[in-house]
Protein backbone atom coordinates (compact mmCIF):
# COMPACT_ATOMS: atom_id res chain seq x y z
CA UNK A 1 0.00 0.00 0.00
CA UNK A 2 0.97 3.43 -0.45
CA UNK A 3 0.19 6.84 -0.93
CA UNK A 4 0.81 10.32 -2.67
CA UNK A 5 0.38 13.60 0.02
CA UNK A 6 1.35 16.92 -0.76
CA UNK A 7 3.44 18.91 1.90
CA UNK A 8 4.14 22.73 1.19
CA UNK A 9 4.99 23.00 -2.84
CA UNK A 10 6.47 19.45 -2.78
CA UNK A 11 4.22 15.71 -3.56
CA UNK A 12 5.76 12.77 -2.16
CA UNK A 13 5.02 9.10 -2.69
CA UNK A 14 5.57 7.19 0.13
CA UNK A 15 4.65 3.64 1.90
CA UNK A 16 4.55 2.66 5.47
CA UNK A 17 8.37 2.32 7.01
CA UNK A 18 9.83 4.77 4.32
CA UNK A 19 12.15 7.17 5.64
CA UNK A 20 11.88 10.65 3.84
CA UNK A 21 13.25 14.40 4.46
CA UNK A 22 10.59 17.39 4.71
CA UNK A 23 10.37 20.93 5.00
CA UNK A 24 11.19 21.94 8.77
CA UNK A 25 8.24 20.99 10.80
CA UNK A 26 8.39 22.04 14.48
CA UNK A 27 8.49 19.11 16.62
CA UNK A 28 10.74 16.81 18.83
CA UNK A 29 12.29 13.55 18.13
CA UNK A 30 9.25 10.57 17.79
CA UNK A 31 6.77 13.17 17.94
CA UNK A 32 3.90 12.08 15.34
CA UNK A 33 2.84 13.90 12.41
CA UNK A 34 -0.35 13.96 10.06
CA UNK A 35 -0.70 14.76 6.65
CA UNK A 36 -4.64 15.70 5.32
CA UNK A 37 -3.69 16.84 1.34
CA UNK A 38 -3.39 12.93 0.20
CA UNK A 39 -3.84 13.01 -3.49
CA UNK A 40 -3.79 9.16 -3.90
CA UNK A 41 -4.28 6.06 -1.90
CA UNK A 42 -3.38 2.49 -3.89
CA UNK A 43 -3.93 -0.58 -2.04
CA UNK A 44 -4.40 -4.46 -3.51
CA UNK A 45 -5.12 -3.38 -6.95
CA UNK A 46 -7.39 -0.32 -7.11
CA UNK A 47 -6.31 3.25 -6.44
CA UNK A 48 -8.81 6.26 -5.01
CA UNK A 49 -7.59 9.35 -6.73
CA UNK A 50 -8.62 12.99 -5.14
CA UNK A 51 -10.61 15.48 -6.39
CA UNK A 52 -8.27 17.04 -5.41
CA UNK A 53 -7.55 15.00 -2.40
CA UNK A 54 -8.97 11.92 -1.01
CA UNK A 55 -11.56 12.61 1.65
CA UNK A 56 -10.81 10.62 4.98
CA UNK A 57 -7.19 10.09 3.65
CA UNK A 58 -4.11 10.61 6.07
CA UNK A 59 -0.61 9.93 6.54
CA UNK A 60 0.60 9.50 9.60
CA UNK A 61 4.40 9.63 10.36
CA UNK A 62 6.89 10.65 13.30
CA UNK A 63 9.63 12.91 13.05
CA UNK A 64 13.44 11.37 13.24
CA UNK A 65 15.50 13.87 13.39
CA UNK A 66 15.94 17.76 12.96
CA UNK A 67 18.91 18.85 10.99
CA UNK A 68 19.96 21.69 8.48
CA UNK A 69 21.22 20.87 4.61
CA UNK A 70 24.80 21.45 3.15
CA UNK A 71 25.11 25.43 2.98
CA UNK A 72 24.50 26.56 -0.32
CA UNK A 73 27.11 29.87 -0.99
CA UNK A 74 25.38 33.04 -2.82
CA UNK A 75 27.85 34.74 -4.44
CA UNK A 76 26.93 38.33 -5.91
CA UNK A 77 29.88 40.13 -8.33
CA UNK A 78 29.95 43.13 -10.02
CA UNK A 79 32.92 43.88 -13.04
CA UNK A 80 35.11 46.76 -12.82
CA UNK A 81 33.25 47.85 -9.90
CA UNK A 82 34.93 46.87 -7.10
CA UNK A 83 31.90 44.93 -5.27
CA UNK A 84 31.90 41.44 -4.15
CA UNK A 85 29.99 39.83 -1.65
CA UNK A 86 29.47 36.30 -0.84
CA UNK A 87 26.71 35.17 1.99
CA UNK A 88 25.59 31.40 2.71
CA UNK A 89 22.21 29.69 3.46
CA UNK A 90 21.60 26.59 5.44
CA UNK A 91 17.56 25.10 4.80
CA UNK A 92 16.42 23.52 8.37
CA UNK A 93 15.16 19.99 7.51
CA UNK A 94 12.75 17.15 9.15
CA UNK A 95 13.75 13.83 8.55
CA UNK A 96 10.37 11.62 9.24
CA UNK A 97 9.32 8.00 9.29
CA UNK A 98 5.96 7.01 7.77
CA UNK A 99 3.68 5.20 10.97
CA UNK A 100 0.79 4.34 9.24
CA UNK A 101 -1.39 5.13 5.84
CA UNK A 102 -5.23 5.40 6.60
CA UNK A 103 -8.28 6.05 3.81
Amino acid sequence: MYAIFEDGSHQYRVAVGDKIVVDFRDGEPDSPLAFEKVLLVSGEGDARIGAPTVSGAKVEAKIVRQFKDKKIVIQKFRRRKNHRKRTGHRQPLTAIEITGITG
